[in-house]
């Protein structure tokens, strides 16, 4: 052990202590400190919040900071611990009229490598460094265990390993990688105590699952062995309940064979391996907005009532309108109901705000619950923006039902004059696939869009037109058209378009001609006025 920390003593700052202190303020990219967690206590604030104070460390000397309310998700989900490494990339250092030193940390990278143990032998840049001189005999008593013959601790502990069978391993986990998998996200449970063979189980998610039956298309599946060992996955506080319940039942197949074949979601296999290193060992799993939901669904699903409880912690902390559609597509296929409507919620209040890139990644089906949602706070216009771009990059997955859905006049009673040719596009083809002709309905997409580009006559036809019809390439780059949008309609809507132009025109026309015959009276009538009074 003393060797190791002398080896991870280099991943400390030298000095990094000094860094946070070396003046006053608010610093982002003045020092990056790596330093390490000595203790962590809680400080209740008040009645409904807590603060987490931290001794950090460079391994020579230590201070206790502050760990902003930011960063507390990351300490109630076990990213934060003790002896973990973290990389300082925000702190504020500030001097209070009583001669307190503050530090706030509000935010850090965490290290995946914790070495478990104080590295270096710190001091406090805050005490005194007085040490007490040893009295003669002390060397007698000494409780250091130099003389010990350190062969016997060298032994690593028992682990898990991948294809190839660790020391002392008794059962072996398959697990197959499933790619768009309609069973969920697990299909192998142990069956229930006192039956004679295995048969359909009902999951957490109140879905039924085939014991070990499931056939995977496709011969390419990726199929990961692990030998584990039994005693470890079904006692201790950090159990599965799965497995512990599993172990028991001698008369399934599994326990002939010693192993167990599960079928996991992609992004469920890939953190199956942190899932079986918390259970091993105290080391924490890496939670991100990515897999987190698939954490927190193997937890629920092999009774990890710990990794249950700190991947939920996390989710808490992490979620917002940022991470709001990654949620969103994890939460559904865990079938995580509660999460997937607070993703629904929250895209449905701020849709103007969410990367429309983002949104197009959604199914139909969610981004249908999203627009059609009673939370739903979106401009008219803005929505068909949003509603085109979906169109677009989802190509023949929006048919006509869903269009008409979507589009509602109550929800959407103006298209914007960016979004009107295309979606009229749309709407036409949709129309024709589904072998009906909506031209004489009130209020329906079709009508609206042809609204929005007679209103904008100039811009959506009479713009394009004079960009083509003209010899002057400077003429057509400054008009910024290159192609006549419109001449993709069917001819009769060609025509009912530029026949409501026309008619517009024609009374922008006569407004103007007015307009010019009011001024001139007037003007005649100031004449007449001017020369009476000379």
């Amino acid at each position: 052990m003393k060797k190791l920390i002398r080896e991870m003593d280099t991943t400390l700052t030298a000095g990094g202590v000094h860094q946070l202190i070396e003046s006053e303020g608010l610093f982002t990219d003045r020092h990056h400190p790596t330093l390490q967690v000595i203790k962590i206590r809680r400080v209740p604030a008040n009645a409904l919040t807590d603060v987490y104070w931290a001794v950090l460390s460079d391994g020579e000397q230590s201070i206790e900071v502050v760990i902003s309310t930011l960063l507390s998700h990351l300490v109630n989900s076990g990213q934060i611990v003790e002896h973990a490494i973290l990389t300082i990339k925000t702190y504020q250092y500030n001097i209070t009229d009583d001669n307190i030193h503050i530090v706030s940390v509000s935010a850090v990278d965490i290290l995946d490598e914790n070495p478990k143990a104080v590295l270096g032998n710190p001091l406090s840049v805050l005490d005194s460094m007085h040490k007490r001189e040893a009295k003669e005999g002390d060397h007698y008593f000494n409780v250091e265990d130099d003389d010990w013959n350190d062969e016997s601790d060298a032994e690593d502990p028992l682990s898990w390993s991948l294809n190839e069978p660790s020391n002392f391993c008794d059962w072996t986990i398959e697990v197959a990688h499933i790619q768009n998998s309609h069973y969920g996200s697990l299909s192998s449970t142990p069956s229930s105590p006192g039956t004679g063979a295995e048969k359909p189980s009902l999951s957490r998610h109140g879905r039924d699952h085939k014991s070990k039956n499931l056939t995977i298309s496709g011969s390419n599946t990726r199929v990961d062995t692990y030998h584990v060992h039994k005693a470890i996955l079904s006692v201790g506080p950090r159990r599965s309940e799965y497995f512990a319940t599993l172990f028991k039942q001698s008369h399934l197949s599994e326990c002939s064979t010693n192993t167990s074949h599960i079928n996991l979601e992609e992004s469920a296999a890939e953190v199956f391996p942190g899932v079986l290193d918390f259970i091993y060992s105290d080391k924490k799993v890496k939670f991100t907005s990515k897999n987190a939901t698939a954490v927190r669904h193997l937890a629920h699903y092999f009774g990890i009532r710990p990794l249950w409880k700190y991947a939920s912690v996390f989710i808490k902390g992490d979620f917002g309108l940022e991470t709001a559609v990654t949620y969103l597509s994890e939460a559904i296929l865990y079938h995580d109901e509660k999460l997937e409507q607070a993703s629904i919620d929250i895209l449905a209040e701020r849709i103007e705000e969410v990367s429309r890139r983002a949104l197009t990644k959604l199914p139909p089906s969610s981004f249908e619950r999203i627009v059609t949602s009673p939370h739903l706070k979106c401009r008219s216009k803005k929505l068909s923006d949003i509603v085109l771009k979906y169109c677009q990059t989802q190509g023949d997955a929006v048919d006509m039902p869903l269009l008409m859905k979507w589009t509602k006049y109550e929800r959407m009673p103006s298209v914007s004059r960016k979004a009107a040719l295309p979606l009229l596009k749309i709407a036409v083809a949709r129309e024709e696939q589904a072998g009906v002709n909506l031209a004489n309905t009130h209020h329906v997409l079709r009508t609206r869009c042809v609204e929005a580009c007679v209103e904008e006559w100039k811009e959506t036809l009479a713009k394009p037109l004079l960009a083509l019809e003209s010899r002057d390439k400077n003429i057509s780059r400054i008009l910024g058209c290159q192609s006549v949008e419109h001449r993709d309609l069917p001819k009769d809507i060609q025509i009912e378009l530029l026949e409501k132009a026309l008619c517009a025109a024609k009374i922008e026309l006569d407004d103007v001609k007015a307009e010019l015959l009011y001024r001139e009276e007037q003007l005649e009538e100031l004449t007449k006025k001017q020369k009476s009074s000379s």
